[in-house]
């Protein structure tokens, strides 16, 4: 059975997120994607990872929201 693949819009929907907060997400988190073409694809253990592995304190959830924001 293959892995399903997500749109940005999907991950965005799914989080409750722009697709630009997505974009940030990719490029700070290092979130694994595809490129199929010019579209990109993530794939749901990529989402998955992404979301077990930032399981953070305050602090260090502080931390991301300045880098992604500038804070």
């Amino acid at each position: 059975m293959e892995e399903p693949l997500l749109t940005k819009k999907e991950v965005a929907e799914y989080l409750k997120v722009s697709t630009r907060t997505v974009d940030r997400l990719i490029v700070l988190l290092e979130i694994p994607v595809f490129a199929v073409g010019r579209q990109i694809r993530i794939p749901e253990s990529s989402l998955k990872l992404m979301m077990k592995r930032n399981l953070m304190t305050a602090k260090e959830r502080n931390n991301t929201i300045n880098k992604l924001y500038g804070g």
